[in-house]
């Protein structure tokens, strides 16, 4: 927008330039006041002349119209007490056909979530709470991750039955992971064991050598029968998997010459068959062990992370290296996999 002083026929003018509703215009007037009067209206907010021209009392009737407005426009919460809703939703896991553990996990996790902040409403827990929870239980990072995924599942159904509008899981700020070296036996360890085991128990040769040499959960190994196995490999179908999805599972050479004697599938009295063995082979034990074992001495002796991943059953290579994987030489991958009964 510009004002100039011209000539129009004759007569001194002054010319504004401007654009109105999209198409560039010229306006003439006789004074220059006149002209910045007229540039001005254009410049103006349309709504300041409409408040000036109104009363006091049509004022203060559009704000209170304005401000109910808001209120009812505001997330409408359903009033619940996380107590309340945590076992509300535990009552709704107990028909979803969960196997006895997972549902026994799920539980322990929401009735301590509960026990903190129970009292509170759905709608006001605050990430900040619940760093501060865990903060104060001194849990490092995967503790917090296994909570959260049991955690999580509640809020999403929170949400759905409007006790509250976000999951505050999604904003908390978590303590970084830091590498720790995973559990596992070292060749000697298993050639003990597996012996031991090999002369002392043969029933349970079968249990040791699926875990250590094929990976399989522990849990899936006490559901699997001799019909299942096959020296080709094996299915391991959904109703036996904890995740609920088949998969195929290969058989390696010196896992087939432990299978060939036989043995107890599914095995009975483990526990205390287990810690007899272990304790004649002298070998220690730690949490998920024999699957840490499998991962860490396959990717050490076959280089691919993708296809370790998939004989673990997991759907990328992100667990593999965050949970299953300690550092193997190739050297000592060969010696594992070539661990043969004695003759």
């Amino acid at each position: 927008m510009t004002i100039r002083k011209v000539i129009n026929h004759g007569n001194p003018r002054w010319c504004v330039s401007a654009t109105v509703e999209g198409k560039r215009t010229q306006r003439f007037f006789r004074t220059k006041a006149d002209a910045r009067t007229w540039m001005s209206g254009l410049t103006r907010d349309p709504t300041d002349q409409f408040w000036q021209q109104l009363s006091l009392q049509e004022r203060q009737l559009i704000m209170l119209t304005h401000q109910t407005g808001m209120r009812f426009s505001a997330p409408a919460f359903i009033p619940r007490q996380v107590d309340d809703a945590v076992h509300a939703f535990l009552k709704i896991k107990q028909h979803q056909h969960l196997r006895p553990k997972s549902l026994k996990q799920i539980r322990s996790v929401l009735l301590l979530f509960a026990g903190a902040f129970g009292q509170l409403q759905c709608h006001q827990l605050e990430p900040g709470m619940i760093e501060d929870w865990f903060r104060a239980r001194k849990w490092n990072r995967n503790t917090i991750d296994g909570v959260i995924a049991k955690v999580g599942p509640f809020f999403s159904w929170c949400i759905r039955e409007s006790f509250c509008s976000k999951n505050p899981l999604k904003s908390i700020i978590l303590p970084k992971r830091e590498e720790t070296p995973v559990c596992i036996f070292t060749v000697s360890e298993v050639k003990r064991l597996m012996n031991t085991a090999f002369d002392h128990d043969l029933g349970l040769v079968p249990y040791l050598a699926l875990g250590i040499f094929a990976g399989i959960r522990p849990d899936e190994i006490m559901r699997l029968e001799w019909k299942d196995i096959s020296p080709k490999g094996f299915i391991i179908e959904g109703y036996k998997a904890k995740t609920r999805q088949r998969r195929m599972v290969q058989t390696s050479e010196n896992l087939n010459t432990w299978l060939i004697h036989g043995g107890d599938l599914p095995i009975k009295n483990k526990r205390k068959r287990l810690d007899a063995v272990r304790e004649r082979a002298d070998v220690r034990w730690g949490h998920d062990i024999m699957r840490h074992t499998f991962a860490s001495y396959h990717i050490a002796r076959w280089c691919s992370p993708d296809q370790t991943a998939h004989e673990l059953g997991h759907r990328d290579t992100s667990m593999l290296y965050r949970h299953y994987r300690e550092l193997v030489t190739q050297e000592e991958a060969k010696k594992f996999w070539s661990i043969k009964p004695r003759p």
